[in-house]
């Protein structure tokens, strides 16, 4: 009978370590996993914070690339509207009233329209910024799609600007040179722009095969529709550079609110 109850002693004795040993072995699992999960919410965080640190340089690149493209549509958008105003000046002129006007005046008037301003298009931030998919540190979503959509916007822009640009160094160019002295507008040619400040073209000897037949180029329906033509042209691109204009500034808006 001894024996019997002495078993059972040293069995209850057994189970209470196996019992202390499950909970501390199960202490210790529990332990171990709330190591891990600090370890990962401190790598998380550290993460976080190297990512918000990366997005941050990001955006102040950002603002000065669609800073310094506001800056551009803005001179591109003055230079339009040189060309403008002297096709409208041009358009006016009768050839019966042209004695009227001076040559120097008439080379001034045709020679500010010896342009065709195109956007340089200098995104470098954002072009790494999607082509790297560095994107998705952007964390406002309104700004990371305002970003998406700015390249298609500048792509239709650009589009005509190209068209217009053909066309002046094209039929525009041609119908000058058939009854304008290339010399008398270089000696007027004077345009200042945001990339190279003053231009001033170098003239080239006279010749006298060369002279200006101003009465035959106003008496010319194709110059005056193709004048008529950039001049509509310019109109076209002014209007969508004006909402390319509106659409960095609000980018920049953005981004400085995410900067502070």
């Amino acid at each position: 009978m001894i024996k019997f109850f002495s078993k059972i002693r040293y069995n209850l004795m057994e189970k209470g370590k196996t019992a202390r040993y499950l909970k501390y072995a199960i202490g210790e699992i529990i332990l171990v996993v709330i190591g891990i999960l600090i370890a990962l919410q401190i790598n998380n965080w550290n993460q976080q914070r190297i990512e918000r640190k990366e997005e941050q340089a990001i955006l102040i690149n950002l603002k000065e690339d669609f800073q310094t493209a506001t800056n551009e549509f803005e001179w591109l958008n003055d230079i339009r509207s040189t060309i403008i105003s002297s096709a409208k000046a041009i358009m006016s002129i009768s050839p019966g009233n042209l004695y009227n006007y001076s040559p120097k005046h008439l080379d001034s008037l045709f020679s500010r329209t010896l342009s065709g301003p195109t956007y340089n298009n200098q995104a470098g931030s954002l072009n790494v910024l999607l082509t790297s998919g560095k994107i998705n540190l952007i964390s406002n979503p309104t700004l990371k799609k305002s970003l998406i959509e700015w390249p298609g916007y500048v792509a239709d822009m650009t589009e005509d600007e190209l068209a217009h640009l053909e066309l002046y160094l094209g039929r525009y160019s041609d119908l000058l040179a058939r009854h304008i002295s290339w010399n008398d507008l270089a000696n007027s040619y004077d345009l200042t722009g945001a990339r190279f400040n003053q231009v001033k073209l170098e003239t080239m000897p006279d010749n006298h095969a060369v002279t200006s037949d101003y009465k035959a180029l106003i008496n010319s329906k194709i110059f005056i529709n193709t004048l008529n033509r950039r001049a509509t042209m310019c109109m076209i691109s002014n209007s969508e550079t004006k909402v390319l204009i509106k659409t960095a500034r609000s980018i920049i808006e953005m981004i400085d609110q995410e900067l502070k």
